[in-house]
């Protein structure tokens, strides 16, 4: 069967938008990355032209922007819209443009999903929990941590099912899945999703079935039924106002927020992006928006790096870079044939150090070498004597 006419029969299957209008180029466009993307959906995007189908200009959009746009399972993708996009970012764009048809955007990892609002809008907040769950979960230390949060390329082929695709995740990372019989069959278009960890992974694909996971183990998910509401407890300082003022100033702005008062801070319960607006609006932060001039769009040595670690474990340290958008890789077999322990707890303090010494001195204390590039890092073992 031509890809042209499964497109026309079985248009609610979930699109990733980096395709041609009849199926997958084996020449895909390279999608953008780490520091490389943000600098790219920050730019602005202004647009007009006639009215035209959701899944076609998307897709042309992505190829023009190279980065990864995903429709979720639930859109019609045959849907038309009227082009006429003026906004200062490219995600804000897409937002304006999606708006008209009910649909809302949320930027995870280095793609753009586009989806119904319901879901959309919480997806950062899923993941920002089911991370924070690894501190409760037994099993899961330094080095099982650093392993489920690395970055890798994600791609199904056509008509792949979301169940295959998730036991290619439970291969790649190490786990078993419990009540996989849960998520409906279903046939996929070929696909990517930029370098996603295994947090971001699972959400997306899930919450398109409106499923969830919960870890049982450090090895083992169980998939069950999606919690509706979700929140984050969080508190902040206000900067050049009173906390009262403050309250009053983030009730008016977010009616629907219970804002209390936590000494000299405010606290409440809300989704990862009311936290970033509440910061901005009482001053805790400054609006930002990373441009080619920002560190974390510079090569990493062109960066400098202030901490202070005492006796915490050299996997939490690369867990941090890696939570900061910089790849780290290293050969888990080898390490653990050459008995290397990323649980190994060290002590560092360094101020504006490169990142060449802020690698030889916490790799030194592990006992093994380090290369990096632009934006990653490579451990591995150190050469044995000539």
């Amino acid at each position: 069967m031509m890809i042209a006419q499964i497109r026309n029969s079985l248009f609610c299957l979930c699109l990733l938008l980096i395709v041609n209008a009849v199926g997958v180029s084996d020449d895909q466009p390279r999608l953008l990355r780490e520091s490389q993307f943000r600098i790219a959906i920050n730019r602005a995007l202004i647009a007009n032209g006639e009215r035209t189908i959701l899944q076609d200009y998307l897709q042309r959009l992505a190829q023009e922007r190279e980065v990864a746009i995903l429709l979720d399972r639930r859109v019609d993708p045959s849907q038309r819209v009227n082009v006429a996009i003026s906004e200062n970012t490219f995600d804000a764009g897409i937002r304006s443009l999606v708006k008209q048809i009910g649909l809302e955007v949320s930027v995870v990892g280095d793609s753009l999903i586009v989806g119904p609002p319901e879901s959309t809008n919480l997806l950062r907040t899923r993941c920002a929990i089911a991370r924070r769950e690894f501190d409760t979960i037994e099993g899961f230390t330094p080095k099982r941590q650093f392993e489920i949060l690395r970055r890798y390329e994600l791609k199904w082929d056509d008509l792949s099912t979301p169940r295959e695709i998730l036991k290619q995740l439970a291969s790649r990372y190490n786990f078993t899945i419990e009540n996989l019989e849960d998520v409906p069959h279903d046939l996929w278009f070929r696909g990517t999703l930029t370098y996603p960890n295994l947090v971001e992974s699972l959400t997306i694909l899930l919450t398109q079935f409106q499923l969830s996971f919960e870890w049982i183990d450090a090895e083992t998910i169980r998939i069950v039924p999606e919690v509706p509401r979700v929140g984050i407890e969080g508190e902040h300082r206000p900067r050049g106002m009173p906390v009262a003022d403050a309250i009053s100033l983030v009730k008016r702005n977010f009616p629907n927020l219970e804002v209390q008062r936590a000494g000299s801070r405010i606290a409440f319960s809300g989704l990862l992006e009311e936290h970033e607006s509440v910061a901005v609006l009482i001053g805790e932060k400054q609006p930002r928006r990373p441009k080619s001039g920002d560190p974390e769009s510079k090569p990493l040595h062109q960066r400098r790096f202030t901490l202070k670690m005492v006796r915490k474990p050299f996997g939490s340290l690369m867990a941090t870079l890696q939570q900061q958008g910089i790849e780290v890789r290293y050969n888990a077999q080898e390490f653990n044939e050459a008995g290397i322990d990323l649980g190994h707890k060290i002590s560092i303090e360094l101020e504006q150090a490169t990142i060449d010494q802020l690698l030889k001195e916490s790799c030194d204390k592990v006992g093994i070498d380090y290369e990096v590039d632009d934006f990653r890092i490579l451990l591995k073992l150190k050469a044995g004597p000539e």
